[in-house]
């Protein structure tokens, strides 16, 4: 099953940390973006250049112009049967959005990973950076930020 991945943007196109939550999730297979916001004809296009996306969805409303946690959680809530794992860079949205994400889900939040081992495990930070932990979830869903500077971006 593929993986999505929450795309933050701006008028220059897709966000660098994003970019990088992207490099995370492709180690595990396909995946997809998610363009979300208000006026996002040229990030979806932009995203649609994105090496390593097989396909880009765009929820393009009112709604969602300011990127506010709660409509984001629902729709990516709603998506979530479709995907095996969601992936947000560690931003102030993705560490905003993504716990809301997991709670709906009833599964335990993966934070600021800074590597993948397999679908199910992950390396990440732990003692204020000094140590890295390797974390194994049993949980159907997996929610996940990603540390942006532990990955390349595409």
């Amino acid at each position: 099953m593929a993986s999505l991945v929450l795309l933050e943007h701006d008028e220059s196109g897709i966000k660098q940390p994003s970019r990088s939550a992207v490099a995370a999730a492709t180690k595990l297979g396909e995946a997809h973006g998610l363009v979300v916001g208000q006026g996002t004809q040229a990030a979806a296009e932009a995203a649609s250049r994105l090496p390593g996306l097989a396909k880009v969805l765009v929820a393009d409303a009112p709604e969602y112009e300011h990127l506010l946690a709660e409509p984001l959680a629902a729709l990516l809530v709603a998506l979530a049967p479709n995907y095996a794992h969601l992936f947000a860079a560690a931003t102030a949205v993705g560490k905003n959005v993504m716990p809301r994400v997991a709670a709906l889900l009833d599964s335990q939040p993966i934070s600021d990973i800074a590597g993948v081992v397999d679908a199910d495990t992950f390396i990440r930070p732990i003692y204020a950076g000094n140590a890295l932990a390797t974390v194994k979830s049993s949980d159907a869903k997996k929610v996940v930020t990603v540390r942006a500077a532990s990955f390349d971006p595409v």
